[in-house]
């Protein structure tokens, strides 16, 4: 009897009952592990859970409109280690082929079996799963048509790992302090827009989830045996805000699976707080707590609770000051507790109002993460792109960009934004024919809200980089269909101009294009197939 594990996101819940009916109804004699919200509180590991993956035939990654949910990335690298071990193990990305939605940015996920399908409930995405199981199927010969590599001026995300480079050595050095000093925290200490809460979260947390290093063959240095249980964590994350205990004691409620209508989640939350705030309760309490009412939901209890504080210097800016005095206390002392681990990232310029903080200064870890250097940015800025078999038009040009960028980088915060919005642009407007994300007509009309977001979040125009290093920039992506004897190309050329910045400055208040600006003809051809097609101009 075959076992199937369904892993899906709660939000898309109705399609993953469509498929599991419809796989019912194919394979009528198969066992479908289908998890009911009630075994996945959060996104920590669960050994019902565990055993089920040991036991299936097949582990089937769905990913809806609703994208990714966050206990996904945990069951995926779980059952990833069984493929490591069994390279048989049939593990099939299940993908709604739908605009807006985007293959997440898993590691060695480009390597498997793929279903790309409007109807992932339909007989025939069914009959496909099933084939695939058998040990048919494979990756799409197109990967860049379906996920996007650039994260633009968002934080990457533990599910963004294999996308995630530059910062390789941060990331060890994080991970050797959580290793070597449990009672202290590692504060991620950098400017503005220099990619804190990306390393925290596809740097450090990713690995923690995996239990091992993303990519071994550049990491020299051997997972840690102390960190042996590391994907059995529960993962927490916070921004103070004005109420920082408030931020403190919400995602642990959340571990208690109150209903939401539930009169006693306001209640109990309420009453924590007030209890942390004055003095009653400490954070060792609340751990206590919060392991009994897994205990009574018939859960158990992760050997650790990493809590990450993203935005650290809201506790110096937002914060009510009583809330902050305390909250800087309550996770001091509760450092030697062996269940607790924190990280915090920080702004540099905040690091005087950190050493003002005695409590939270005695026991922090400094990690300085500086801007990314040349080589860095020249694998953040081609390095995604090739995993997805795309690639720039001239080999010069990556680094080209690259070293703009560290030129920049050195006097100007908005240095690194501004390319992550940049690359981010380029890979959107890449829009061949059949191109799922993006259509011709619609490309030039989001570059407006798209770069005047950009420039709005910048703290002040990073001009070399955009008024020289950006005049043209070309992204083509190449591929051989299988299945062809002969070579065929097809892909996309993107020309993004110094009028994609325009729209930004248009965006922002400027009545007039700058000079320069000019209408791009010729050189915006779509080719693919034997099809030509001219992209719309971007201003």
């Amino acid at each position: 009897m075959r076992r199937w594990f369904l892993s899906y996101n709660s939000q898309d819940f109705e399609l993953a009952q469509a498929l599991e009916a419809e796989l019912a109804r194919k394979d009528p004699d198969a066992s479908i592990f289908f998890a009911p919200k009630s075994v996945r509180p959060g996104a920590y590991w669960m050994p019902a859970l565990a055993n089920d993956i040991a036991a299936a035939a097949a582990f089937v990654l769905l990913v809806g409109e609703k994208g990714l949910g966050p206990w996904q990335t945990i069951e995926y690298y779980e059952a990833y280690g069984r493929r490591v071990k069994e390279p048989g193990f049939p593990l099939i990305l299940l993908l709604l082929d739908r605009a807006g939605v985007s293959a997440p940015g898993l590691p060695f996920l480009r390597q498997l079996h793929w279903i790309v399908t409007a109807e992932p409930a339909s007989a025939t995405s069914v009959a496909q799963l099933m084939d695939a199981a058998a040990g048919g199927g494979a990756p799409p010969g197109e990967l860049w048509r379906h996920t996007a590599p650039y994260r633009g001026l968002a934080a990457m995300m533990e599910s963004d790992a294999d996308f995630f480079f530059g910062r390789g050595r941060e990331t060890t050095e994080v991970i050797g302090a959580l290793t070597a000093t449990p009672d202290k925290f590692p504060v991620l200490l950098g400017n503005s827009g220099v990619g804190k809460s990306s390393l925290a979260q596809a740097g450090v947390l990713a690995v923690l989830m995996r239990q091992d290093w993303i990519n071994p063959a550049q990491d020299s240095t051997a997972w840690p045996q102390v960190l042996h249980d590391s994907r059995r964590w529960c993962f927490l994350r916070l921004k103070p805000g004005t109420e920082p205990v408030r931020a403190l004691v919400e995602p642990f409620i959340r571990l208690w699976q109150f209903d939401p209508t539930d009169p006693r989640l306001g209640t109990r939350q309420a009453e924590w707080i007030n209890g942390l705030v004055e003095g009653g309760n400490t954070l060792r309490d609340l751990l206590n707590a919060t392991e009994g009412r897994l205990e009574e939901l018939g859960q158990p209890k992760p050997p650790v609770f990493l809590i990450y504080i993203d935005q650290g210097e809201e506790l110096y800016v937002r914060a009510e000051e009583r809330q902050r005095r305390r909250f800087s206390q309550l996770v001091a002392e509760s450092l030697g507790d062996r269940r607790l681990r924190a990280m915090m990232s920080l702004r540099a310029d905040f690091f005087g109002e950190l050493q003002k903080d005695e409590p939270l200064y005695a026991a922090h870890r400094l990690v300085s993460i500086p801007p990314l250097r040349e080589a860095e940015l020249r694998a953040v800025v081609s390095r995604p792109a090739a995993l997805l078999g795309a690639r720039f038009e001239t080999e010069t040009l990556a680094d080209y960009i690259a070293r703009r960028t560290a030129e920049e980088s050195v006097t100007d915060a908005g240095a690194l934004p501004l390319l992550s919005y940049l690359l981010d642009d380029m890979w959107t407007q890449m829009v061949p024919p059949g191109r799922r994300h993006a259509s011709a007509s619609g490309a030039g009309d989001r570059t407006r809200p798209r770069a005047g977001r950009a420039r709005r979040c910048l703290p002040r125009p990073a001009s070399a980089l955009r008024g020289r290093a950006a005049p043209r920039l070309d992204l083509e992506a190449r591929y051989r269909p299988r299945g062809r004897g002969a070579d065929a190309a097809a892909g996309a050329a993107l020309r993004v101009h110094r009028r994609a910045m325009a729209a930004g400055e248009r965006a922002c208040g400027s009545s007039q294009p700058p000079a320069g600006h000019r209408r791009a003809r010729g050189q915006g051809n779509l080719r693919g197939g034997g099809a030509r097609g001219d992209l719309p101009p971007l201003g």
